[in-house]
């Protein structure tokens, strides 16, 4: 007998099935469903997959073919509860319009953040003025930003044919690793919020703090809490009864309305880091309007400057997050608005931190005025060395051009001096040399 693969991966006979000589189709996989073995001539029916707004009380078609090949896409459009079918190459024929549009604005929305991040990592590791406590935190969290978008791009190349080639140790250490970039992002937020409530609240010196405490809370217990769930997720595996779906071996949590309990290892930390940076903005407002009212000073000054920075990056990373995990309302317009604006704020959210906590930080601006000014004086200077250099070779061809006899006698300016002038020309080009010099020093 002539053996198939069967959905649960394990070698099977066409014996199994109903024999009459006809051809079948392999049993085979797509990015989303395993599709049977199936006579030559006839569609295979399945139910559609658990997929954020697809319809899984409904089935989807695949036709195969009298000589035993499949038909290239299968079709989802019955799947669909709402929306518009968007074709595209990666063999889903059903993706709705909104989630299209989605995967473009996160598409934009991570190229251009890990773009300006990376400028912004580059201004504060290249400037020595600007090393301090402050901005090495926010290179770890710029790091973890980076980090987490080029996994997000790589799995989005990626994660489709290995879950086709049935490699899902790939999927799962790819989702491993895009779990735990995430959570250091959430835990360098946290340190950015404990750092100013270090310093405002509790009115600590920057030089009492030790940066070995923060790198362990924004590295290790992130790694630890996603070594254990790792660990768990293998166990659960291993002692599992049924067959689960492909997407769902890989450790991804594609069905929305019903999250694996395993997953609230990572996420419950998560959602009480948000919760202490909000808490930690409370108590930093509180202090700066106690202040305010007390005084008017240098200090108060500063620490207004330290609430802004606070104000305009702590909304964008950790209250939006708690104010979009769930739409109001069931209405499909209000889904649909809640999702693009969660869509742009994670997207662009990188894009943010570079933008205020650098292109817009007045200490960085200064440093970087002050590198343009010393490049230009610079290029000013070698122009003027340049002219110098050239005024001076014309005149060595005058000196030539003078060493001559004139009705017998020799030119006194063939050695550099001139009568009238009462001066040498080489002193001249001296002191201006030593003007120049004094000017690059």
């Amino acid at each position: 007998m002539i053996p198939v693969i069967s959905c649960g991966g394990t070698p099977v006979n066409l014996s199994d099935f109903p024999w009459d000589g006809k051809v079948y189709c392999n049993a085979t996989f797509d990015p989303f469903s395993c599709w049977p073995a199936t006579p030559g001539g006839q569609f295979a029916v399945i139910s559609c997959p658990e997929v954020p707004g697809v319809d899984a009380t409904k089935n989807a078609t695949k036709f195969c073919f009298p000589n035993g090949t499949w038909m290239e896409k299968a079709n989802y459009n019955a799947c669909l509860s709402h929306g518009i079918p968007v074709e595209n190459n990666n063999g889903f024929q059903g993706e709705l319009a909104t989630d299209y549009v989605s995967r473009i604005i996160y598409n934009l929305g991570f190229s251009i953040s890990t773009v300006a991040l990376a400028i912004a990592l580059f201004i504060f590791t290249y400037f020595r003025s600007l090393r301090c406590l402050r901005n090495a935190i926010h290179c770890h969290l710029i790091v973890t930003f980076i980090l987490r978008n080029i996994v997000w791009f790589i799995m989005q190349h990626t994660l489709v044919p290995i879950v086709a080639s049935q490699e899902t140790w790939g999927c799962k250490l790819q989702v491993a690793i895009f779990n735990y970039a995430q959570m250091t992002n959430f835990f360098w937020m946290l340190v950015e919020g404990l750092y100013l409530h270090v310093i405002i609240v509790w009115t600590y010196s920057a030089d009492k703090i030790r940066r070995w405490f923060f790198v362990v809370l924004g590295w290790g217990i992130p790694l630890i809490i996603i070594a254990v769930w790792v660990a768990l997720r293998i166990y659960s595996t291993s002692v599992q009864q049924t067959k689960s779906s492909v997407l769902q071996d890989c450790w991804l949590p594609y069905n929305s309305s019903q999250s694996d309990t395993l997953d609230y290892i990572y996420i419950g930390p998560t959602l009480l880091v948000l919760a202490i940076n909000m808490l930690f903005l409370a108590t930093i407002i509180w202090v700066l309007v106690t202040k305010l009212r007390a005084s008017n000073s240098l200090e108060t000054k500063q620490l207004r400057k330290a609430v802004k920075a606070t104000l305009l990056l702590l909304p964008l990373l950790g209250i939006t997050y708690l104010l979009f995990i769930w739409p109001p309302t069931d209405h499909q317009a209000v889904v649909e608005a809640h999702k693009f604006i969660n869509t742009f704020l994670q997207s662009f959210q990188g894009f943010f931190v570079a933008l205020f906590y650098c292109f817009l930080n007045g200490e960085v601006k200064s440093v970087l005025k002050k590198k343009f000014n010393t490049l230009r004086e610079n290029r000013t200077l070698a122009t003027r060395c340049t002219k110098t250099s050239i005024g001076w070779a014309n005149d060595i061809t005058i000196h030539k051009d003078h060493v001559a006899l004139t009705n017998g006698n020799r030119n006194d300016t063939a050695n550099g001096f001139d009568e009238r002038q009462g001066i040498r020309i080489s002193d001249h080009y001296s002191r201006e040399d030593g003007l120049e010099s004094e000017k690059m020093l």
